[in-house]
């Protein structure tokens, strides 16, 4: 395999930056489909957030960060309808064979499957939702929140499971108390801020997301700068 002039002259700078991190991104996840406000991305290995665009790839690994008044929408490569809202942190985590995996920090997402054979889980501070062709709200604050719209969500921690259909929510405390029994969704519980995230042409991200990342791997150096100021460079490396 031979580095590209581009992957070299990034080693080049890396080396005579002396500080600077290179690191490998991870396999692709998802793609950016709509960001609003503040939104930030942290590839995984780098020390800073940098600002998140629309059509710009998420590795697994990569941490999303939005701050008030703000929302992104996400497209997973396993088939899922992604929606953040404001104040929020998660991360892409390297999920197993039957699930996508993302981990919720902080804040409120919104899922919704693309298709019957998508599934996801979102790992809270709480206990675990794995979301099985599903419409579903997620908040993690001083406590869990979890809303179905429509399919199952299961919420699991090491003191219980609740088993939740459409119509019905259940709250955790944290993860030292098991999930509250499922209850009936009222009127005011049904939330509306997902639907500020519009997305025209879910086609075009999905086909980018099946060309993306198979054949050529992504190197990127994040370099500090004289002046204390961090770059973020990227090239390829591709077989010739």
């Amino acid at each position: 395999m031979k580095i590209k002039a581009i992957g070299l002259a990034l080693l080049t700078a890396v080396v005579l930056a002396g500080p600077g991190r290179v690191f490998g991104a991870g396999k692709v996840s998802a793609v950016a489909v709509y960001t609003k406000g503040e939104t930030q991305v942290k590839r995984s290995g780098a020390k800073d957030y940098i600002e998140l665009k629309v059509n710009d790839l998420i590795y697994s690994g990569d941490s999303i960060k939005t701050g008030a008044s703000s929302r992104v929408g996400l497209v997973t490569k396993g088939g899922a309808d992604v929606r953040l809202n404001e104040n929020s942190i998660f991360e892409v985590s390297p999920g197993g064979k039957v699930r996508e995996l993302i981990s919720l920090s902080v804040g409120q997402i919104w899922t919704k499957m693309l298709h019957k054979m998508a599934k996801i889980n979102v790992k809270t501070p709480s206990a675990v939702c794995a979301v099985r062709g599903t419409e579903a709200d997620i908040e993690q604050r001083s406590l869990l929140t979890v809303k179905v719209y429509e399919g199952h969500v299961d919420v699991q921690n090491s003191l219980g499971k609740q088993q939740l259909r459409a119509g019905q929510m259940t709250t955790v405390s944290g993860a030292n108390a098991a999930p509250e029994a499922p209850k009936t969704m009222g009127g005011s519980d049904n939330g509306k801020w997902q639907e500020a995230v519009s997305v025209s042409d879910y086609d075009k991200f999905v086909k980018l997301l099946k060309e993306s990342g198979d054949s050529e791997k992504k190197l990127k150096a994040s370099i500090k700068m004289p002046d204390g100021a961090v770059k973020q460079l990227e090239g390829g490396l591709k077989k010739k």
